[in-house]
C-alpha cells in the first residue's frame, strides 16, 4: 500500500485493531546538486534518518524505544538523484511516524522558514500571555466594585492558549518528554472551551439553572478527560485513539455551535451591543472547525498556524475587544455617577443645612419662650411663701415639689440650650491653642475645686504648644463636662488631674487629653452606656444625663475619638485624642 507523508496523523489505519502504535519507514527520493537543508518538522516518533544509506540525524531511540518529538533539521549535499530514508516508532502516544511533509531547499530558506514560523509563534503566545495579564489585572482591579468573572474567564482563556500554541519552541528544542506536553496541550486547548463556556453561561442563562451546570459541568469533565487521556488511557486502549480522536472534534464543534446559538439568542432578546462582538469570535472558531476537519492531511501550513489555531486567536481577540468595551462603558458610568453624585450630596447638604438652621431658630425661639413662663412660676410660688406664713406642712411640700419640678426643667431647657450651640457649622473651625486652652481652664477653676476638698492637678506636654483645628468653646464645654463630672464622683481629698500630650501614631500627630480621677469608678454594665442620651448615674438621679454625651457629640466632630477606662472603687480615666494640626511658619 503506498501512501504519501502527511496523509494519515497515525498507524491506526494499518492496524486492525486501531492501534496507533508501531513502526513505519519512509523513502523520499530528491534529485539537485550542491549543498541543502532538509527539513523534517514535528517527527512524533522515535526516528533515524539516512541519506544514500549514511545515519544523518536522529531523536530519541528505536531500540531500547525511547520517544522524543523534535523538528529536524538535516544537511544534505545532492549530487544527481539522493535517496532519503526515516525510521519511525511509536509506542507511547498517538501520533505517529511523519505526519508532515518535508521541506528541502538552501540553508537560508530553511532557516527563514522556521524563523518565521517561530515568530508567528511567538506573537501568538505572547499577544495571549498580554491579554491574560491585562484581564486578571482588570478583574482584580475591579471585583469589589462591579466587576463579573468575565474577565477572571477570558485572563484563563488567554492563558491556555497561549501554553497551548508554544510546542512549536518545544519541538524545535527536542523536549525530552511525550506524554505530559500533549496532556498539556490537549488540557490547554479543553480548559479554553470550559472558559468560552463560562463566559457564554454568564451572559445567556441564569446561575445555577439545569443548563448552566450541564454546560459546565460536561467542560469540565473534558478537561478531566483530556489530561488522563494521553498520559493514562491511550496506554490502555491504544485502539480507541481513532474514537479518542472523533469525540474530541465532535465535542468542540457542537459545543461551539450551541454556545453560538445561545449567544445569538441571548443579542436578540437584550441587544446587548458589546456582547455582540462574541458572535463572530464564536462563529469563526467553529467554522475553523470545519476548514480544519477538511484540510487535515491535505494541507499543512508551512510558515503560520493551523485553521482551529486562527479560530481559537481570533475568539480571544473578539473577546478581548469586548471585555475593552465594557470596561470603557464601566467607567464612563462610574464618572457619570460620580458626577452626578457630587451634585446630588451638594444638593443634600444644602438642603440639610437650611434645615439644621431652622432646627437651631426653633430649638432656641423654644428655649426662650420657655423661660418666661419658668420665671412667672418660680416668682409666684416666692410671693405664695412670702405671703402666706399661715401654710400648713401639707402646703409647704406641694411648693417645694413645684419649686423642683421647676429646677428640673430649667436644667432640661439648659441642656437643651447647651446641645443647640453645639450644632455651629464645621466649617468655622479655627487653629485653637490647646495648650493655652487647658492652662487657662485650669487656672479659671482651680479655686471651685479646692473648695470641693479635691485636689486639681495639670500636666502639659514639654516642647511646642498644641494647636488643633476646632471650636474653643466646645473645647472648653467638653473640659467643664469632663472635669465637673469626676468631681461629682470624687471624694474630699481625691484628686482630679488633667493630662495633655501628643502622640504619633502611623506617621499622624495626635493631641492626647486626659482626665483623671481617683473617684467611685464606672461599674462595667454602665460603661457601655455612659456616652449615651439621657444616661446618668448620679444619686437622686440629678442631672439629665446629657454632659458625656455633649462631650461624645463634640469629639466626634472634632474628628477626634473618646474611650474611658475605669476601675470600680478606684476611679476613672477619659482620653480624647484630637488630630493636632500643624502650624505653617513664614
Amino acid at each position: 500500500m503506498s501512501v504519501y507523508i502527511g496523509q494519515y496523523f497515525s498507524l491506526s489505519r494499518f492496524h486492525e485493531n486501531g492501534s496507533p502504535y508501531g513502526e513505519g519507514t519512509y523513502r523520499i527520493t530528491v534529485r539537485g546538486t550542491g549543498a541543502y537543508s532538509l527539513l523534517i518538522p514535528e517527527v512524533f516518533s522515535a526516528s533515524r534518518v539516512y541519506v544514500n544509506g549514511e545515519l544523518a540525524a536522529s531523536s530519541g531511540s528505536l531500540a531500547p524505544y525511547r520517544a522524543q518529538v523534535k523538528d529536524l533539521v538535516v544537511p544534505v549535499y545532492l549530487d544527481g538523484y539522493t535517496e532519503i530514508l526515516i525510521q519511525t516508532a511509536n509506542y507511547t502516544h498517538y501520533y505517529s511516524g511523519v505526519t508532515y511533509p518535508p521541506a528541502i531547499g538552501s540553508p537560508e530558506a530553511v532557516s527563514t522558514l522556521i524563523a518565521s514560523r517561530m515568530i508567528f509563534y511567538g506573537f501568538f503566545c505572547f499577544s495571549s500571555l498580554a491579554v491574560a495579564l491585562f484581564s486578571s489585572v482588570v478583574w482584580i482591579g475591579m471585583r469589589k466594585d462591579r466587576s463579573s468573572p468575565e474577565d477572571l474567564w477570558l485572563g484563563i482563556l488567554a492563558l491556555a492558549f497561549s501554553l497551548r500554541v508554544c510546542y512549536p519552541f518545544v519541538r524545535l528544542f527536542g523536549i525530552p518528554v511525550t506524554e505530559p506536553l500533549y496532556a498539556l496541550e490537549d488540557v490547554s486547548a479543553s480548559l479554553g472551551l470550559l472558559c468560552v463556556t463560562r463566559i457564554t453561561s454568564l451572559l445567556c442563562l441564569k446561575a445555577g439553572s439545569l443548563t448552566d451546570r450541564i454546560l459546565t459541568g460536561t467542560s469540565f469533565g473534558f478537561v478531566l478527560i483530556s489530561g488522563a487521556a494521553p498520559l493514562f488511557l491511550l496506554h490502555l486502549l491504544p485502539g480507541f485513539t481513532p474514537v479518542y480522536g472523533q469525540i474530541v472534534f465532535w465535542y468542540k464543534a457542537l459545543l461551539s455551535l450551541l454556545l453560538t446559538g445561545l449567544l445569538l439568542k441571548h443579542c436578540l432578546a437584550k441587544t446587548a451591543r458589546p456582547d455582540l462582538l462574541l458572535l463572530p469570535g464564536l462563529s469563526a472558531y467553529f467554522m475553523s472547525l470545519g476548514a480544519h476537519a477538511i484540510c487535515l492531511g491535505r494541507f499543512e501550513p508551512a510558515r503560520f498556524g493551523w485553521f482551529e489555531e486562527w479560530g481559537s486567536y481570533l475568539l480571544i481577540l473578539f473577546f478581548s475587544v469586548r471585555m475593552v468595551l465594557k470596561n470603557i462603558a464601566l467607567v464612563r458610568e462610574n464618572r457619570y455617577l460620580n458626577i452626578h453624585l457630587q451634585e446630588e450630596v451638594n444638593h443634600k447638604t444644602s438642603a440639610l443645612s437650611t434645615l439644621l438652621d431652622e432646627r437651631r431658630m426653633l430649638l432656641a425661639s423654644f428655649s426662650h419662650d420657655l423661660k418666661t413662663p419658668i420665671t412667672s412660676i418660680t416668682t409666684f410660688t416666692r410671693l405664695v411663701e412670702m405671703n402666706n406664713t399661715a401654710l400648713d406642712e401639707e402646703s409647704r411640700q406641694y411648693l417645694d415639689t413645684i419649686r423642683r419640678k421647676v429646677q428640673e426643667m430649667r436644667e432640661q431647657i439648659d441642656s437643651l440650650s447647651e446641645f443647640t450651640r453645639q450644632d455651629t457649622p464645621a466649617a468655622a473651625f479655627n487653629p485653637v491653642d490647646l495648650t493655652d486652652l487647658v492652662s487657662e481652664f485650669f487656672q479659671a477653676n482651680k479655686d471651685d475645686m479646692e473648695v470641693a476638698g479635691i485636689s486639681f492637678e495639670l500636666s502639659l506636654a514639654p516642647g511646642p504648644h498644641i494647636f488643633v483645628l476646632g471650636d474653643k468653646n466646645r473645647l472648653i464645654s467638653v473640659l467643664q463636662n469632663l472635669v465637673y463630672n469626676a468631681a461629682a464622683f470624687t471624694p474630699e481629698d481625691g484628686t482630679v488631674r488633667i493630662t495633655l500630650s501628643r502622640k504619633q501614631n502611623s506617621g499622624k500627630s495626635n493631641a492626647v487629653l486626659t482626665v483623671s480621677d481617683t473617684g467611685s469608678g464606672i461599674s462595667p454594665d454602665d460603661l457601655p452606656h455612659i456616652f449615651d442620651r439621657f444616661f446618668t448615674r448620679r444619686k437622686g438621679h440629678t442631672g439629665q444625663g446629657m454632659g458625656l454625651y455633649i462631650v461624645k457629640s463634640v469629639v466626634t466632630e472634632h474628628n477626634g475619638t473618646i474611650w474611658v477606662d475605669s476601675d470600680t472603687g478606684k476611679g476613672s480615666v477619659f482620653t480624647v485624642t484630637l488630630p493636632e494640626k500643624q502650624l505653617e511658619i513664614y
